[in-house]
């Protein structure tokens, strides 16, 4: 059957979308993408790009008979037009962070599930080829007991006024190190430094694992990486790369080259369209929750001097 999918907010990540559905449009056969924005200028250039726009959300999914559609909008807009889309029928991709609070958040997993639609968020780094790769080599032993996971996302972009670093950035090596660890959460907060552009989080998770994420928007310089600390071995990734990553034991360092064809944007979409709710790489609802769970703690307790004692989690 084919598809007729929509992108709601369509600025820098959301013309993204819009690029990589049409590079996936006779792949999953979908036959209409209408582009959404309420920015008259943003819309009369889509326009000229030759896009379908409408620029009224409350009447994009009747007008266009969709089938599902990926929210691109500000933070704090995902939870209404979420629960907007998905109590109009159609499956919903609504962009990190699902909500800015774990309560809404799962009141969105709840309706969709009474209207039996299905709903993912955009944790894309579970789609890397890298991340991928290294996930299997972990599981099977290769690099020993994990000890420590460092994420770094760095960038010169100013980012969005309105939201903090934490639910824009924070919250994607939140995902990876969940991915990483086996699906485990963190069981404490140990410290939360900085401000809404700049932060440091140190996290603890079960059997004493350490994860550190760094992120700011702003900076002198674009960092996205992560290293993986194992017993056996340090396995550092690099976001911007596709195609390969390394791993060190001692003083040796060897390359891993991967089938990095697929970009991660385009295997999320791929796995969103097909509208299985159960994937062997998409967060489950249960992570999603938690992830957003930890990162609203974290964005409440941050303040400029950090958090002097670890706050346990709730489990």
């Amino acid at each position: 059957m084919s598809l007729r999918v929509a992108v709601v907010g369509c600025g820098r990540w959301g013309s993204r979308h819009l690029k990589t559905l049409e590079r996936l449009q006779d792949q999953l056969d979908i036959e209409h993408i209408v582009a959404c924005d309420n920015d008259k200028i943003l819309a009369q250039s889509l326009r000229q790009a030759g896009y379908i726009v409408h620029d009224e959300a409350t009447s994009l999914v009747d007008e266009h008979q969709l089938d599902a559609v990926i929210v691109a909008t500000p933070n704090n807009t995902h939870y209404s037009l979420g629960k907007m889309f998905l109590e109009q029928g159609v499956h919903a991709l609504v962009e990190k962070p699902l909500s800015l609070q774990h309560d809404s958040a799962s009141s969105l997993v709840s309706i969709s599930v009474e209207n039996g639609r299905v709903l993912k968020t955009g944790f894309l780094l579970r789609f890397h080829p890298c991340v991928q790769d290294l996930h299997s080599r972990i599981r099977s032993g290769e690099l020993g007991a994990i000890e420590r996971i460092e994420y770094k996302r760095l960038t010169t972009r100013d980012g969005d006024p309105e939201s903090n670093c934490l639910d824009s950035l924070a919250i994607h090596g939140l995902d990876i190190a969940t991915l990483l660890l086996g699906e485990q959460s963190p069981k404490a907060i140990s410290s939360v430094v900085g401000d809404e552009r700049y932060s440091k989080l140190c996290l603890e998770f079960p059997y004493q694992v350490e994860v550190e994420i760094e992120v700011g928007w702003g900076r002198k310089q674009n960092v996205s990486e992560f290293q993986i600390h194992g017993s056996s071995g340090i396995a550092v990734v690099r976001l911007s790369e596709h195609g390969w990553y390394e791993i060190f034991r001692g003083n040796e360092a060897v390359s891993v080259v991967v089938d990095g064809d697929q970009a991660p944007l385009e295997g999320q979409l791929v796995d969103f369209l097909t509208f299985d709710s159960k994937t062997a790489i998409a967060a489950s609802t249960g992570s999603i929750l938690r992830t957003i769970d930890c990162i609203e703690q974290a964005r409440l307790k941050l303040a400029s001097q950090g958090v002097e004692t670890s706050r346990e989690l709730k489990r």
